[in-house]
C-alpha cells in the first residue's frame, strides 16, 4: 500500500488540486498525473524521484523530469524510469525495504510530496499498479530524465524556464507556418502562371485539314489502333519518370508512352486499355496540361475501354486535398462509358482528406516522391502486376 506522507491536500483550494504516480503507458516506466478544476488551475513544473533503503547498499541518484512547458490542463504523463532505480526496484541485488519518493514542484515554490513502498512502486513499474483517474488528459510520449543543466535550475526559475521553452515553440510553429505560406504562395502563382500559359494556347483559334499547309486536325486520331497506352501530363518531371517506371514493369505490352501534349484526346478512342498519370498541384488543382483538354475528353465515347490512373501528391503539404487531381481526370472517361481499374489501398499514407476514393480505397496507384520516395518502386511493381490481372494485358 502507498504510504501518502507529507501530502496535506486539506491546505490547499476548497476544490483541491490532487498528484499522484500510476502506471506508465508501458512496463518500466511511471506515470504521473495531477488533477485540477478551472476554479483552481496550477501549474506543475517539474517531477523529483528518489529511493532509500537502510538495508541496502544501492545508491539510487535523484532523478528529475522538467515539464516544459507546463501542461495547461489535468494531464498523464510518462516518465522513464532510470536504470538504477530498475536496478533498485527489481535487480538482481535488488532492495528488501526501502521506499520510492515523487516531489512535484508547483508554483510559488510549493512543493508536496508523496512516498510509496518498494512493493507499490514495483506494482507502478511492471503496469500492474492503480491506473489514473479518466479525467487527466494523456500526454503522448514520455520524458526523459533532465540533463544536468536543466536538472540544476532552481525551483525558483523554472516558471521563467518554462516560459521561455514555450515562447520558444510558439516561435518555432510561427516560423513553419510562414515557411508554408511562403511555398505555398509561390507554387500558387507558379501555378496561376502556367494555367494561363495553357488558356492562353487553348483560346488560340484551331487550324482544321489543310492539304500542304501542314494545319492540324484535332478530329482524327493520330495514334493506330492499340492495346495499352499510357499517357502522362507533367510539369516538374516526376510523373515523367514514374510513367517510366510503369512502363518498364508492363513491358512490351505498352504499345505507347505519351504526354498528353503530344497527341489528341481523340487518340484515346482508338486503345483498348488506357493509363493516366496526374500530378495535383496546389489545393487539388490538376495538372496544366490535362486541364487545357478537359473539354475535348467530355465529348468522347469511351464505351468498352479499361482505365486506370496513377497520380502524385505531397500529403505534408496538402494533406486536405491530397490528389484530388485524379477524380477530376476520370470523371469524363467513366462519365462516358470507361471501366475503372486499379483501385489502390490506403494503408501506409498519412493524409486528411482526398476526393480521389472510392469505397476505402485510392482511385488509383498514389506516389508520394515528397515523403515517401523510398516507396516508388515496390508500388509501381505491384500496381503493374494487379493491371496485368485486370485489364488482361
Amino acid at each position: 500500500m502507498s504510504l501518502l506522507k507529507n501530502l496535506n491536500f486539506s491546505k490547499m483550494s476548497e476544490a483541491s488540486v490532487k498528484y499522484g504516480i500510476s502506471n506508465g503507458d508501458e512496463p518500466g516506466h511511471f506515470g504521473i498525473w495531477a488533477l485540477w478544476g478551472k476554479s483552481n488551475p496550477t501549474e506543475v513544473f517539474r517531477v523529483i524521484v528518489s529511493a532509500h533503503s537502510s538495508k541496502s547498499s544501492l545508491v539510487v541518484p535523484i532523478a528529475s523530469y522538467t515539464l516544459a512547458p507546463t501542461p495547461t490542463e489535468s494531464f498523464l504523463q510518462s516518465i522513464e524510469t532510470s536504470q538504477e532505480l530498475k536496478q533498485f526496484l527489481v535487480g538482481s541485488d535488488r532492495a528488501s525495504s526501502g521506499q520510492v519518493t515523487f516531489q512535484f514542484l508547483l508554483a510559488n515554490d510549493v512543493t508536496k510530496t508523496i512516498t510509496y513502498s518498494l512493493e507499490q512502486a514495483i506494482k507502478f513499474l511492471r503496469g500492474k499498479g492503480s491506473k489514473a483517474p479518466k479525467s487527466a488528459s494523456v500526454i503522448s510520449g514520455y520524458l526523459v530524465r533532465d540533463r544536468q543543466e536543466i536538472a540544476e535550475i532552481p525551483h525558483s526559475q523554472l516558471k521563467a524556464y518554462t516560459e521561455t521553452v514555450k515562447a520558444q515553440i510558439a516561435d518555432k510553429l510561427k516560423k513553419a507556418e510562414e515557411e508554408k505560406l511562403r511555398v505555398e504562395e509561390e507554387k500558387r502563382a507558379a501555378l496561376a502562371k502556367v494555367q494561363a500559359e495553357a488558356a492562353a494556347k487553348a483560346a488560340k483559334p484551331v487550324a482544321t485539314k489543310a492539304e500542304g499547309t501542314g494545319a492540324i486536325d484535332r478530329s482524327k486520331p493520330t495514334l493506330l489502333a492499340s492495346k495499352l497506352a499510357i499517357v502522362f501530363g507533367s510539369s516538374t518531371g516526376n510523373t515523367a519518370n514514374v510513367a517510366e517506371l510503369l512502363k518498364k514493369e508492363l513491358g512490351a505490352s505498352v504499345e505507347h508512352l505519351k504526354n498528353i501534349t503530344d497527341l489528341h484526346p481523340v487518340d484515346f478512342t482508338v486503345v483498348e486499355n488506357i493509363i493516366l498519370g496526374v500530378p495535383t498541384w496546389h489545393i487539388g488543382e490538376i495538372q496544366e496540361d490535362w486541364a487545357a483538354v478537359l473539354t475535348e475528353l467530355r465529348a468522347l465515347n469511351f464505351t468498352g475501354k479499361k482505365v486506370a490512373v496513377f497520380g502524385l501528391g505531397d500529403a505534408k503539404g496538402y494533406p486536405d486535398t491530397y490528389v484530388d487531381a485524379m477524380a477530376e481526370l476520370l470523371e469524363p472517361f467513366e462519365k462516358n462509358g470507361a471501366k475503372l481499374c486499379g483501385l489502390w489501398p490506403t494503408d501506409g499514407y498519412d493524409f486528411k482528406k482526398s476526393k480521389a476514393l472510392r469505397d476505402g480505397k485510392f482511385l488509383g496507384l498514389v506516389i508520394d516522391i515528397e515523403n515517401q520516395d523510398n516507396l516508388t518502386d515496390k508500388r509501381v511493381k505491384a500496381w503493374a502486376l494487379q493491371l496485368q490481372k485486370e485489364m488482361g494485358i
